[in-house]
């Protein structure tokens, strides 16, 4: 009877273990549910979308920003670039929380094609913890270009002068004369244009309309183009007319003469009349020398003189200045002639002044004799400041230890509170 008891015994404690083993493996397999999750209660799939809608001139507006998909809603949104410094096609990085629903759970990560981001880039989408996922895009902010606030003309009188608009890559410019059409223009990112050549007529009274415009397909994408202003009127007389062809006109029997850089039809190693440089001059089939006159020989501009001398340096050519290097080549773009003054030339060869944008989103001051500025600027009553480099800046800035905001056009904060930080009369920040 002994020996019945203990087997007895021995098989409920087995039969105990039997349990306790069975109840150990369940417990382990539903904690491993409840990380992983069964797949009915993953969420497999999730669509981010930014729309953000073109608004007043010059607003840039947030998006709007949801999340679908089976079993998740929006959680927080934060922007890693403070809205101040958001500007039109520069990335903004936002991280977007979407929050699981109860019972649900995130794996550790979705790729871009279960993860869909409309109206901006995909970046990553990883788990946070079981209920949350954090999705990281890059987004391009929109505007709508404003309005240039003056539209006039230079002291030459035939070159359009506007002033430049904010994040503006280029413009629009429709010239009238006597209120018809004369000229349709892209002018890419200069705030200026010469219009010599398509004014030719003394008896008519002409005027522009200039609109900021995107140039590129990426660039259309974030930016719509502004309104049309109307310049003021430009009217000419007989003696205008007379000093110009003077300045233009050929000296003792020379060539005829070019108007500037542009025009006409030249192919490589001449301009199509059959003449070639010789030496410092332009000698055409019939040994004569041409003067007063600009020629393109191998895709690049020349000027001679009044005595068909190959010009070099600076030259004031019709009213515009030009700078031709050591070869008598016209030049583009920067110039630094004297080692420490920059200026820079249109695509055909005129000085510009005033404002610049020879790149988007970058912007340089040129004084009234074209030198770029550095550091502080006044213009038009409103102080700029420009780096080492010339380049405006923008945000919060220190110069010789104080604290300075300028808005996202350049222009000085000041009399006022910008994030918590008081600024006085002088734009200085007044420290507490």
């Amino acid at each position: 009877m002994q020996k019945v008891w203990i087997t007895g015994r021995r098989r409920a404690a087995a039969k105990a273990g039997a349990c306790l083993i069975a109840a150990f493996v369940l417990a382990v397999a539903g904690r491993g549910r409840a990380s992983y999750g069964a797949d009915s209660s993953v969420v497999e799939s999730v669509t981010v979308t930014l729309k953000a809608a073109f608004g007043e001139p010059e607003e840039i507006p947030e998006p709007e920003i949801t999340v679908s998909g089976k079993g998740c809603s929006l959680g927080d949104v934060q922007f890693r670039t403070d809205y101040d410094k958001w500007k039109p096609g520069k990335k903004v990085r936002v991280e977007i929380t979407v929050n699981a629903d109860e019972g649900k759970v995130f794996p550790t990560s979705l790729n871009r094609s279960q993860c869909k981001v409309s109206g901006a880039d995909f970046v990553s989408a990883k788990a946070l913890d079981d209920g949350t996922l954090q999705v990281k895009v890059d987004y391009k902010p929109i505007t709508v270009l404003g309005d240039t606030s003056e539209a006039g003309w230079s002291s030459s009188r035939r070159r359009a002068v506007w002033k430049a608009v904010d994040y503006a890559p280029g413009y629009s410019l429709v010239l009238y004369g006597d209120n018809k059409v004369i000229k349709r223009l892209t002018v890419n990112g200069a705030n200026s244009c010469n219009l010599t050549e398509y004014m030719d007529d003394v008896d008519k009274t002409y005027y522009y309309e200039v609109k900021a415009i995107p140039i590129t397909s990426d660039e259309k994408k974030y930016l719509k183009e502004g309104a049309f202003i109307t310049s003021s009127d430009q009217e000419f007389d007989a003696d205008d007319w007379e000093n110009w062809n003077n300045e233009s006109s050929s000296a003792g029997g020379s060539a005829s003469t070019s108007s500037s850089p542009g025009s006409g039809s030249q192919g490589p190693g001449g301009t199509g009349d059959g003449g070639a440089i010789r030496g410092n001059n332009y000698v055409l089939p019939d040994g004569r020398k041409a003067a007063n006159t600009w020629k393109k020989v191998s895709n690049q501009w020349y000027y001679f003189d009044q005595n068909g001398n190959m010009a070099r340096n600076w030259q004031n050519i019709g009213g515009f200045w030009y700078y031709m290097d050591g070869n008598g080549v016209m030049q583009t773009g920067w110039v630094n002639p004297s080692g420490d003054s920059w200026y820079y030339l249109n695509n055909n060869g005129d000085m510009c002044t005033g404002w610049i944008q020879p790149r988007q989103g970058e912007w340089y001051y040129l004084d009234a004799s074209g030198c770029m500025q550095r550091y502080w600027v006044q213009v038009n009553g409103k102080w700029y400041f420009m780096n080492e480099s010339g380049r405006m800046q923008t945000g919060w800035i220190t110069v010789n230890e104080k604290n300075y905001y300028l808005h996202s056009d350049g222009s000085m904060a000041a009399d006022t509170t910008v994030s918590g930080r008081i600024l006085g009369a002088d734009g200085a920040e007044i420290r507490q």
